[in-house]
């Protein structure tokens, strides 16, 4: 790697770590810089390829280190580092198809991929909670508990039944922040090749929404977790956290179907704005959205929009 290169991945780990760490400030405001912190790795992989983010990564996770100690340096590795790492190396790969054009890693493919990284890291730390009485799903249900009654403590509120409660939200909880770490990835890379774009650095063209595409093979494993979500104990907990997951999931293979719907229409920007928009608002047209989704393999929804399309669409 070229001196320069070498320098551009190391300033890009460095400000990753730096806007990681203002977490250890707690100050309300770090939390912005840590959504973030992902940008420079995605930014810094996706213009000089993975070895300069892989490089970045480590210069990242070594001022995590020293700015938080060793465990705030894994928390990091795994929520940032080695993600976009991953992610990266799967964005560039690419192979020759017909008349040798340039077929480049499906989108479909790259939100397998960050799935297959939440899933992982989740079963990992559901795993590390073994040994503690009531697992990941317990500690989870005393953290709620406590946040809860720091909140109502100051205000003078009464909140009845909030063990209760908190029993029930901790039971899907783990899956909620890793569908909100993959928002978070997913609009940091998403920023890194639209700024990269910007100034003709990308390597490859921004994949599109309409292409986005879940395999059909995907459909059994999600009614076996389906299945699994009413059992009780540890396989019960990873089912429905899964398929927490895998709704997300499903839900913006739904917005690609969106998106090739609305490709020919002139008014296509009110149309898809009004879809977020309600997304934003309401929230529950996102079981719709999954819904759509998880019948496109079959339904070939897009396939058909873009048959009936007109020629000059």
């Amino acid at each position: 790697m070229p001196t320069t290169f070498a320098i551009a991945a190391l300033a890009a780990g460095a400000a990753s770590a730096l806007a990681y760490a203002t977490l250890l400030t707690g100050s309300p405001a770090a939390f912005v810089l840590a959504y973030i912190a992902q940008l420079p790795l995605f930014a810094v992989g996706l213009w000089m390829g993975t070895g300069a983010a892989a490089f970045a990564g480590i210069a990242g996770i070594v001022v995590a280190f020293l700015a938080g100690g060793f465990v705030f340096a894994a928390i990091y590795t795994l929520s940032s580092a080695a993600p976009a790492a991953v992610l990266v190396r799967q964005a560039l790969l690419w192979r020759a198809g017909a008349a040798g054009a340039v077929e480049w890693y499906p989108p479909g493919g790259l939100l397998l991929t960050l799935v297959a990284i939440a899933v992982a890291i989740f079963l990992g730390i559901a795993f590390a909670f073994l040994g503690r009485e009531g697992g990941l799903e317990g500690a989870l249900e005393a953290f709620i508990v406590e946040a809860f009654s720091r909140i109502r403590t100051p205000a003078g509120l009464q909140i009845d039944g909030i063990e209760a409660f908190a029993g029930q939200i901790a039971r899907v909880f783990a899956g909620v922040v890793a569908v909100s770490w993959m928002v978070m990835t997913l609009v940091n890379a998403a920023l890194a090749q639209g700024l990269l774009k910007r100034f003709s650095a990308n390597r490859r063209p921004s994949p599109a929404m309409a292409d986005l595409d879940l395999p059909a093979w995907l459909t059994g494993l999600t009614a076996i977790l389906a299945v699994g979500t009413f059992l009780d104990g540890f396989g019960g907990y990873v089912a429905r956290n899964a398929m927490v997951i895998l709704v997300a999931a499903y839900a913006l293979a739904g917005l690609g179907v969106v998106h090739a719907l609305t490709a020919a229409l002139q008014w296509r920007g009110m149309a898809l704005g009004a879809v977020y928009g309600a997304l934003v608002v309401f929230g529950w047209p996102l079981a719709i959205l999954a819904v759509v989704g998880l019948i496109e393999p079959y339904a070939n929804i897009k396939a058909r929009a873009r048959a009936g399309a007109s020629p000059n669409a």
